[in-house]
């Protein structure tokens, strides 16, 4: 907000002129077809249907601009949890869509999945209805750390609130320069980033931003050569790459021990040396996704990976 003096009678006045919102024009994938959406003014009534996005948008200060949240994957980060307080929980999961347009929403993100009309509504139904609907970049397969930095700053204008988003993208960078300095020459580590999955075991595959965090941090992800976020593999695949590190991703209420434990027990696992020198460096299913946790998670995994705690 602008202010300006004016003279009124002989004294001097105050008078506050707001900027004019600059249009903000984005483009994003639901999964299967792409979109473009415009805003011409920032959202008052925003959703969130996936952990990572509730707190991207309260890390920027947005709690008073949030209509409701759903679908939270972890406790919420403890600098975060007062603001957490003021945003109404539509569901534990996805919400029923006469609740969805109950709360009068202008604008929707999360994960793909919650942009479909068996989940909540489709892309086209939402705008139809006056929701601008918005898939960050950094969800896309080939996603780099930095395109999280490239959707706070959308994020930021969107919401005009580009001055926060500017901070959290420059604190972010500072982490990640000091996982660079805490690996410094040394030899990556090779990483398995086991996810779930007991009959056929779902892992952190090469080509997204999972991968480029478990890079940054130092390590090397022994299924970086398979394509997509995510990826089913076999045991024995596993055995043949022998980690060196096993990073847990956890999705709370004492999962992370329990994959844990059935790895250690596994035929197939448990004589891996990272295993049996219990070399395991748990992470939430928010620090891997993009999220305000990423920077501290990357330098969380380099000190784990290198021995620097």
């Amino acid at each position: 907000m602008n202010i300006k003096s004016i003279v009124v009678g002989g004294y001097l006045g105050l008078s506050l002129i707001s900027y004019a919102y600059t249009p903000v024009t984005i483009n994003f994938s639901d999964g299967n077809k792409k979109y473009e959406v415009t805003f011409t003014k920032s959202p008052k009534r925003a959703v969130t249907t996936s952990h990572f996005m509730t707190e991207i948008l309260l890390s920027l200060g947005l709690e008073d601009k949030m209509a409701g949240t759903c679908w939270a994957d972890n406790e919420i980060l403890p600098e975060l949890k007062m603001a957490y307080k003021k945003v109404p929980i539509l569901s534990e999961r996805y919400p029923s869509k006469e609740v969805l347009y109950s709360v009068e929403p202008d604008f929707i993100s999360g994960w793909h999945s919650s942009l479909n009309p068996k989940r909540l509504a489709g892309v086209e139904e939402l705008m139809e209805n006056g929701v601008n609907p918005y898939i960050i970049s950094s969800l896309e397969k080939g996603a780099k750390v930095e395109d999280v930095y490239d959707d706070y700053i959308t994020l930021g204008k969107i919401f005009d609130v580009e001055e926060r988003a500017e901070k959290i993208v420059s604190s972010l960078k500072e982490s990640v320069e000091k996982a660079e300095k805490i690996k410094g020459e040394r030899k990556s580590v090779r990483v398995l980033a086991y996810d779930s999955g007991r009959g056929v075991p779902l892992v952190v595959a090469g080509t997204g931003l999972g991968n480029d965090i478990i890079a940054k941090a130092g390590g090397e992800n022994i299924f970086e050569d398979i394509q997509g976020n995510y990826a089913t593999v076999s045991w024995e695949s596993i055995l043949e790459r022998a980690p060196q590190v096993v990073v847990i991703v956890d999705y709370g209420n004492d999962e992370a021990q329990e994959k844990i434990n059935f790895l250690k027990t596994n035929e197939f696992t448990k004589e891996l040396e990272a295993i049996k020198e219990n070399k395991f460096v748990i992470v939430s299913l928010t620090e891997i996704s993009p999220s305000p946790r990423i920077g501290k998670a990357i330098e969380h995994m380099a000190q784990n990976f290198y021995g620097e705690i």
